[in-house]
C-alpha cells in the first residue's frame, strides 16, 4: 500500500482520496511512496503495478531505436512511442500517451468518487471518452470550442458528458473546477493527480528494464509537463534501488508559446502571463498556461537537478522531422510529438537519447476503425451556464 509525501515539507500522510495537496498547504506536488521493489510481472500496464496506486489494464508504450535520427545526431536515439501501431504491439485507440493517464486516473477515481470533472484541449478528452465505459464513474469533460474539432470517438461512453466551452483552455479549467464545487463531483486534478503521473512513469521503467540503466538524455514536448515529472519520479524510484546515472532532462515547447523556455532562460520560478495561444499553435495540446513548473517538485526543480534544457521549436521545424519519422517508420506523428522530436537537431548530445513520442498513428487507426466527430452535450460561456449541466 502506498503513502503520500510532500516534496516541500516532507510530510507523509495517507491518501483520503484526491489528496493532491499537502495538508500544510505547501506550494508543492504530492508524490507516492511504495514499499515494493522493482519487480516487473505480467503484461501491459499491470507489469509495473507495484509502483501504481491501483492495478490497471492497458498497453505499454513500445521502445524502438531510430537508425535515421541516430545518424543525424551522431548519438544512439531511442523512441518510447505511445501510438496506435499494431505492427509494433501497441494499440492505444486514441493514439496518445494521455490514454495511459486516463486509464490510471479512472481506476483511481472510481475508488473515491461517483463523478469527476476535468478540462482538456483534445487528447485527454479523447482518452476519457474512449475508456470511461470500463469504469463505474461519471465523467464531465470541459473542452474549449477552438479545439473541439480535434475530438473523435469510436464509441461514446454513456457515462461521459462533453461540455463545449466558449473560451480558452484556462476558462475550461475554471469551469471544470467550479462545476466540481457546485455538484457532487471531484475535480480530477490534472498533472497534480499522482495516479496519472505514476502511470506515465512506465515509460521510464520500459527503458530501464531493457537496458538496466537510464538514458543520458530524456526529451519530451510539454503542455502541463506531467509526463516529464512522471519520468523523473520514475528515475528517482529506480535510483533508490539501483546505481544508475541521472538523465539530463530536455523539455520542448511549440513557438511562439514558450512560457517554460522563457522562464528557464532567466532561471526564474515564475511563469509570465501569456495570451490564449490556441489560435497560434501548431501543437494545440501544448497550450497550458499553468504548467507544473514553479512549485516544489515541478519542472524548475527537475531542470535544476538534471542540468536540463528548455527548447522552443517552430511549426516548420516540427513538420520537417515528422516527415523523416514517417519515412523511417511508416506512421504519422501528432504535432506535439513532432515538436519534441525536432529538439534533437538543437541539442549537442552524445550517448543514449530517449525521446518520448507522445502520440502517433492516427492515420493507421482510421484504417481499422470508423472514427466519429464528438457532439457536445452542452455549450457554456459563463458560470451561470453550469446550472444547465446534468
Amino acid at each position: 500500500m502506498y503513502v503520500l509525501s510532500c516534496y516541500s515539507c516532507g510530510e507523509v500522510f495517507k491518501d483520503w482520496g484526491f489528496a493532491f495537496q499537502c495538508p500544510h498547504g505547501c506550494n508543492s506536488l504530492v508524490h507516492t511512496k511504495y514499499p515494493g521493489k522493482f519487480s516487473p510481472k505480467g503484461e501491459g500496464l499491470r507489469r509495473y503495478s507495484f509502483w501504481m496506486p491501483f492495478e490497471v489494464d492497458g498497453d505499454l508504450p513500445v521502445l524502438v531505436k531510430s537508425e535515421e535520427f541516430s545518424e543525424i545526431t551522431d548519438a544512439e536515439v531511442f523512441f518510447v512511442v505511445h501510438a496506435y501501431w499494431p505492427e509494433m504491439g501497441v494499440r492505444l485507440k486514441t493514439c496518445s500517451f494521455k490514454e495511459v493517464e486516463a486509464l490510471s486516473s479512472l481506476r483511481y477515481s472510481e475508488n473515491f468518487a461517483e463523478a469527476i470533472a476535468l478540462a482538456s484541449v483534445g487528447n485527454t478528452a479523447n482518452a476519457f471518452i474512449e475508456h470511461a465505459k470500463k469504469f463505474d464513474i461519471k465523467v464531465y469533460l470541459f473542452v474549449p470550442e477552438k479545439v473541439f474539432s480535434d475530438l473523435f470517438e469510436i464509441e461514446r461512453s454513456e457515462n461521459v458528458t462533453v461540455v463545449k466551452v466558449k473560451g480558452s483552455y484556462d476558462d475550461a479549467q475554471k469551469f471544470a473546477r467550479m462545476f466540481s464545487e457546485k455538484k457532487r463531483c471531484k475535480f480530477e486534478g490534472g498533472g497534480r493527480n499522482f495516479a496519472r503521473r505514476d502511470a506515465l512513469a512506465t515509460s521510464c521503467y520500459v527503458y530501464f528494464e531493457k537496458f538496466k540503466e537510464m538514458p543520458d538524455y530524456y526529451v519530451q514536448p510539454i503542455g502541463s509537463g506531467t509526463g516529464v515529472v512522471a519520468f523523473y519520479e520514475g528515475y528517482r524510484r529506480i535510483s533508490k534501488e539501483f546505481n544508475v546515472k541521472k538523465p539530463k532532462i530536455i523539455v520542448v515547447q511549440n513557438e511562439p508559446f514558450t512560457p517554460v523556455v522563457d522562464a528557464w532562460k532567466k532561471r526564474s520560478r515564475e511563469i509570465n502571463s501569456y495570451e490564449d495561444p490556441l489560435d497560434k499553435l501548431y501543437a494545440k495540446v501544448l497550450s497550458n498556461r499553468n504548467p507544473l513548473y514553479g512549485m516544489k517538485g515541478g519542472l524548475y526543480d527537475i531542470l535544476s537537478d538534471t542540468e536540463g534544457e528548455a527548447i522552443g521549436i517552430s511549426e516548420a521545424e516540427a513538420k520537417r522531422v515528422g516527415k523523416i519519422f514517417k519515412k523511417e517508420f511508416g506512421i504519422s506523428l501528432h504535432p506535439a510529438a513532432e515538436v519534441g522530436l525536432a529538439a534533437l537537431e538543437k541539442i549537442n548530445a552524445k550517448g543514449k537519447i530517449l525521446v518520448n513520442i507522445t502520440g502517433a498513428g492516427l492515420d493507421r487507426l482510421k484504417k481499422d476503425y470508423k472514427l466519429r466527430k464528438v457532439k457536445e452535450d452542452f455549450v457554456i460561456s459563463s458560470e451561470d451556464d453550469l446550472e444547465m449541466i446534468e
